[in-house]
C-alpha cells in the first residue's frame, strides 16, 4: 500500500518510499501539529518531486466569508510552487478550487461523512478522491474498498478529530473558573459515563477533540490490499514524538504485514481500533440511516 504522512520533520524526506507528503499552511489547513510557510513548502515540493514523490495540502479548514479573498490569494501562490493535491471538507474550498481550474487536485475528506460507496461514488465524480470514513467497522470498510476498484485514501494510523467548535470552549472554561488562560498544555476530556482521555486543543481555528488513541490499521492492511491494490494510506504526526512517529513511516512502508502489531505495541503510543469491530450507527441503510 502506497503511503502518505504529514511532514513533522524535514529530516524524513530522505525516506523516499513515502508515497506523498501532507504539508499544513497557516490560514489554510486545520488538525496539525506543525505549520509550514511558503518557503519550506517550496523546499519540499523540490525534495519531493526529485524522489518521485506527491505533495499534498492540508486545506481543511472551515471558511468564513471573511477568509475568501485570503484562501483564494494562498491557493494561487501554492499553485505556483507545483503543488499535487489539496485534502478538504469544506465545499467553499472545492467552489474556490473549480473557479481556478485545479477541482481535478482535490481528495475530500470528512471523517463521518464517506460511510458508503453511494456517496463516494457521487464524491468521486467531482473529485480526485476521497477518504473513506474511520467511522465504520472492518467489514462495511472491506465491502467500501471491493466495490469501488479506484484509487481511494483510507487513514492507516493516527489521532483524527471527532469534534471541532469554532468557539472557544477551552478559554471560556478557563475563565468561567476563574483560572488563567494558559493554551500552552496538553489537555483532555473525560466524558461522565466513559473513562478514556479525549485530547483537546484550542488555536485559532476554534477547539478541537480528538480521538482517544491513535487510531490503527495494521494486519487488516494486508486483506484490504488484496481487495483493492489501489488504496493509499494516510499517516498523521499529530500528538505522536517525533522518534515513534519515524518508526511508524519505517513500518508501514515495509509491508511487513506480521509485524505490525509487535513493533506499534512496542512504541509509547495509546492506540485503538475505533470502530472498526464494532457495528457503525452511520452506514445507510434502506433510504435511512441505521439505528440501534
Amino acid at each position: 500500500m502506497r503511503i502518505v504522512a504529514e511532514v513533522k520533520n524535514f529530516d524524513l524526506l530522505a525516506n523516499k518510499k513515502i508515497y506523498g507528503w501532507i504539508v499544513n499552511i497557516d490560514k489554510i489547513s486545520c488538525y496539525y501539529d506543525t505549520l509550514h510557510t511558503l518557503e519550506e513548502v517550496e523546499k519540499i515540493v523540490e525534495v519531493a518531486h526529485q524522489n518521485n514523490q506527491k505533495v499534498y495540502v492540508n486545506a481543511r479548514r472551515i471558511i468564513h466569508e471573511q477568509d475568501i479573498d485570503i484562501v483564494i490569494n494562498l491557493v494561487k501562490k501554492l499553485e505556483t510552487l507545483n503543488v499535487d493535491y489539496y485534502f478538504y471538507g469544506d465545499l467553499a474550498f472545492f467552489e474556490i478550487a473549480d473557479t481556478l481550474g485545479i477541482a481535478s487536485k482535490l481528495i475530500y475528506q470528512v471523517n463521518t461523512y464517506m460511510t458508503n460507496s453511494l456517496d463516494i461514488s457521487v464524491m468521486l465524480e467531482e473529485n480526485k478522491s476521497v477518504v473513506v470514513s474511520t467511522e465504520i467497522s472492518f467489514e462495511e470498510l472491506k465491502k467500501v474498498v471491493n466495490s469501488l476498484q479506484e484509487e481511494l485514501y483510507v487513514h492507516v494510523f493516527g489521532y483524527y478529530p471527532i469534534f471541532h467548535s469554532r468557539r472557544e470552549l477551552i478559554s471560556n472554561y478557563l475563565i468561567y473558573r476563574k483560572m488563567p488562560v494558559d493554551l500552552n498544555h496538553n489537555f483532555d476530556v473525560v466524558e461522565e459515563l466513559r473513562e478514556s482521555h479525549y485530547p483537546i486543543e484550542q488555536n485559532e481555528n476554534g477547539m478541537v477533540v480528538y480521538i482517544d488513541g491513535a487510531y490503527v490499521l495494521t494486519t487488516e492492511l494486508q486483506e484490504l490490499n488484496r481487495i483493492n491494490q489501489d488504496l493509499i494510506g494516510v499517516v498523521l504526526s499529530k500528538n505522536i514524538y517525533l522518534d515513534d512517529y519515524t518508526k511508524v513511516l519505517d513500518l508501514y512502508v515495509s509491508n511487513g504485514y506480521n509485524e505490525y502489531d509487535e513493533v506499534i505495541k512496542s512504541l509509547n503510543i495509546m492506540t485503538t481500533k475505533g470502530l472498526l469491530y464494532e457495528q457503525s450507527k452511520l452506514l445507510k441503510k434502506e433510504g435511512g440511516m441505521v439505528c440501534e
